[in-house]
């Protein structure tokens, strides 16, 4: 090869470094289980344009919605920030929390604690997600039971039932049984599949 060849190469190279986008993913779910991020990255994998080489993907599993201004969750969110930040130019991160609504209907506690952890969001400039009731529910239309939902995400993430979704129960605007925010979010910030 050329030396002018490689010069272009080393360039063309160093410009995709320079414009890569992280997105930190917090989830509820824990690291042994990873199932809410299944779902996410497999609605990501079909709909939406994932180039490695620009766009990279770095879940956070919280242990528990509660965790999520926990000094752990800060810290790891600081690390991975640094560290994809400092490694080109341009390269940005965007904080992404993602929670299920529970009972917010009904339960007085369920009600406070997303408002609370959206404000939370909003203070720290994080882009904030919902799933109402939960993930499984907006994903598979139906209650997962606890047992049962690693083994239902991993079902999911293998199968082609994402396909099935259908995207406009993924861009509400405001809290809707089986319902989520998701698309909105993500639609601000990645390319959709054509068709998507």
């Amino acid at each position: 090869m050329c030396s002018h060849s490689i010069f272009w190469k080393h360039l063309l190279q160093t410009r995709i470094e320079a414009m890569g986008l992280q997105l930190i993913i917090c989830v509820e779910s824990d690291a042994q289980s990873k199932s809410d991020f299944m779902y996410i990255r497999s609605l990501l994998n079909a709909h939406y344009i994932i180039d490695p080489s620009s766009i990279k993907l770095s879940p956070i599993y919280m242990g528990g919605r509660g965790n999520y201004a926990s000094k752990k969750t800060k810290t790891r969110i600081a690390d991975y920030t640094k560290k994809y930040n400092g490694a080109a130019r341009d390269n940005r991160t965007v904080v992404i929390y993602c929670f299920d609504c529970d009972n917010y209907d009904k339960q007085i506690e369920d009600k406070d604690f997303l408002e609370a952890a959206k404000q939370f969001c909003d203070d720290h400039g994080y882009s904030f997600i919902w799933f109402c009731r939960d993930i499984e529910d907006v994903f598979w239309n139906k209650h997962v039971p606890e047992h049962q939902k690693k083994v239902e995400a991993a079902r999911f993430a293998t199968g082609k039932h994402v396909r099935s979704i259908k995207l406009e129960n993924l861009r509400k605007k405001t809290y809707r049984n089986q319902c989520s925010n998701i698309c909105l979010v993500l639609d601000g910030m990645l390319e959709n599949k054509k068709g998507t």
